[in-house]
């Protein structure tokens, strides 16, 4: 890329302006490798804009001397040609330490980035915040349970995975990690311990909700029809998820009742809310 670069329109629009320092700075900033998030604004239900931001891990004022450390971000709107040929994927790759010009929002540490100046080969602060992440984001992270043994977190979706067997079946599983995981894993552990009857519930509850459609496609394939009985004994388990929310989700392989697609129930503490076809 060739630099100096302007960043989006160059600028904060002027809606946002009075969210942002007016007196743009220097600054020499170091970014992490996590996925770069891509949003849409709307307005009276028309697509108006595209945002996208970039974590940064820390961040040296060039116009004061001041050093950040910490994770903040860069965010700023993009242009139609920056989201359409996803060019904006490109800025601010991870471990590059960047010269920009970018004005600080006012009550956040968050920069709007009006311009890359170029790339630095080095500077030792940003260079040990990177590798203080890197050491972090690379340490194996393990849950101890009774029923599962030790579980590894998937740092990427921040849930604890693994897998447990039903009739001959590997069922695969997910809980989020958060201050209430011990809360989930015991909720899960007890789920599992009576999976039989929580499994034939389930294919019930999905038979009473989707036979009906099944049928429907067993119409347009010139099939015959099944019963709910049918339907609740062709699902397969294959997988769960346990959330935070108090909400699980249940996926089922259809049996071929919709002719590959697969089967999710879902529910809460009070019980089973929904059934629907999935994939």
């Amino acid at each position: 890329m060739n630099y100096p670069y302007t960043v989006g329109f160059g600028k904060v629009d002027e809606e946002n302006k009075p969210y942002w320092n007016e007196e743009a700075h220097e600054y020499l900033i170091i970014t992490a490798d996590e996925d770069q998030n891509c949003y849409s604004c709307t307005t009276n239900g028309i697509q108006s804009n595209y945002w996208t931001d970039r974590t940064v891990l820390g961040h040296i004022d060039l116009t004061t001397g001041e050093r950040y450390s910490g994770k903040d971000a860069v965010l700023w709107e993009m242009t139609a040609e920056e989201h359409d040929t996803e060019l904006y994927k490109n800025l601010f790759r991870g471990g590059i330490i960047y010269r920009i010009r970018a004005s600080m929002q006012k009550i956040n540490v968050v920069l709007y980035p009006i311009e890359i100046l170029g790339e630095v080969d080095s500077e030792p602060f940003l260079e040990q915040l990177y590798a203080a992440y890197v050491e972090e984001r690379d340490r194996p992270v393990y849950l101890q349970t009774k029923l599962f043994g030790e579980l590894l977190l998937n740092k990427r979706y921040n849930s604890f995975d693994g897998t447990f067997e039903f009739n001959g079946n590997k069922i695969e599983f997910s809980i989020d990690n958060g201050p209430d995981v011990s809360k989930i894993l015991s909720k899960l552990e007890a789920f599992v311990k009576d999976f039989k009857a929580h499994d034939e519930e389930m294919r019930r509850f999905a038979a009473e909700k989707l036979t009906s459609l099944a049928n429907k496609w067993a119409d347009e394939e010139g099939d015959p029809h099944i019963t709910e009985e049918q339907f609740a004994s062709l699902l397969v388990p294959e997988g769960i998820e346990m959330r935070s929310s108090g909400k699980y989700f249940m996926y089922y392989t259809d049996g071929g009742a919709f002719d590959g697609h697969s089967v999710e129930v879902i529910g809460n503490s009070k019980g089973l809310t929904k059934a629907q076809m999935t994939g």
